[in-house]
């Protein structure tokens, strides 16, 4: 059992709890530290100076990463099966809420997803439903990562130059994909029962009229992994998802006055992304995107600072495309809470008429 400890409003506060606020808060720090030194080191002038040069093209590369949101809303919307229908449009509101929390909170790339599942539940979807269409749509995404990163080495390989950054990236899919693989492995053998207490936690009192759990998290994850097509169709808008990211790298650097190749371009996101995975644990993964784009990008004759540059771009585009998203998932946590507030003052007035 944890360790108990009383916090300044006198609820009880899990140890664990507090020790993990602390490492995402040193994580934080930690990684704006390593961003803030790159940039200083090859100039904040210039690397700015790149970012400058982009001028009204941000407004393309943000539209085509809202367009990305919406593709990943859309591959979500596929797992459903009829019977648990839920509009196209919700899915794709939630997604962004989901999106905005994950890239601009210290959340460690999860809270978003909770709070997505509670939103679901608040409109009327069964928790459990709800719980395992996340875990199933994370899952999903995942694999469409390996599948766009193992396509941006075969494009590597076919252009037989960089054998030092192949041998590199297939080592890291060779142990990612293991990694994966046991993720699933997991999900089987029982970690979604666990998942299971913890999503119950922050959405248990959330759920709206037909919210009663008709089976496990568990149960219901794998009835949505019974269904091959739509996994096929859900990965398929995922990895669209992606690619529309090389389009955001290519974009940039287009508008930066750097000639790319739609290869180049391909590579670099694509293994950019690889490392960014692997530091999942720093939020934003502050500091390993901006390493990655620099490193893969200097591989292929782009500056550092322009290399540095298309990070902040990146950045950019998440703050533009997430901010709107958090004030939505606030619009609708204000609405609830208000709709309670008339609830329970009209309930107190019924009680003192009678």
């Amino acid at each position: 059992m944890d360790k108990m400890s009383e916090n300044s409003n006198g609820h009880d506060v899990p140890q664990s709890g507090r020790m993990m606020r602390t490492w995402v808060i040193f994580a934080l720090l930690a990684g704006l530290t390593i961003s803030t030194a790159l940039i200083a080191y090859h100039s904040f002038s210039s690397v700015g100076g790149a970012v400058w040069r982009i001028g009204w093209g941000l407004v393309v590369i943000v539209a085509f990463h809202f367009l990305a949101v919406v593709f990943c809303g859309i591959a979500w919307r596929v797992l459903f099966s009829p019977e648990w229908h839920v509009p196209a449009k919700i899915l794709i509101v939630l997604r962004w809420i989901r999106e905005s929390i994950n890239t601009l909170l210290p959340v460690v790339r999860v809270g978003g997803d909770i709070v997505g599942a509670r939103l679901l539940v608040l409109r009327g979807t069964r928790v459990d439903v709800a719980g395992a269409s996340i875990i199933a749509d994370r899952t999903v995404e995942v694999f469409s990562q390996f599948f766009f990163s193992v396509a941006g080495v075969l494009i590597l390989m076919e252009r037989g130059v960089n054998h030092d950054l192949v041998r590199w990236s297939i080592l890291s899919l060779m142990v990612i994909f293991p990694v994966l693989i046991a993720f699933i492995l997991a999900q089987r053998l029982g970690f979604l029962r666990f998942a299971e207490k913890i999503v119950l936690k922050f959405i248990r009192r959330g759920r709206g009229p037909s919210g009663n759990r008709n089976m496990s998290i568990h149960d219901a994850v794998w009835t949505f992994y019974g269904n091959g097509r739509r996994l096929a169709v859900a990965t398929f808008f995922h990895i669209l998802g992606w690619v529309l990211g090389v389009v955001q790298i290519w974009l940039a650097l287009y508008f930066m006055g750097h000639k790319a190749g739609w290869a180049d371009a391909f590579i670099v996101e694509s293994l950019s992304q690889v490392v960014c995975t692997a530091a999942f644990i720093m939020p934003a993964a502050l500091g390993a995107q901006e390493a990655g784009y620099m490193v893969v990008g200097g591989l292929f004759g782009i500056p550092p600072e322009m290399g540095l540059a298309l990070s902040l771009v990146k950045r950019l585009s998440d703050v533009l495309v997430g901010i709107p998203g958090l004030l939505l998932w606030q619009g609708f946590e204000g609405r609830r809470l208000w709709a309670l507030r008339t609830f329970h003052r009209n309930d107190a007035k019924s009680s003192s008429i009678t």
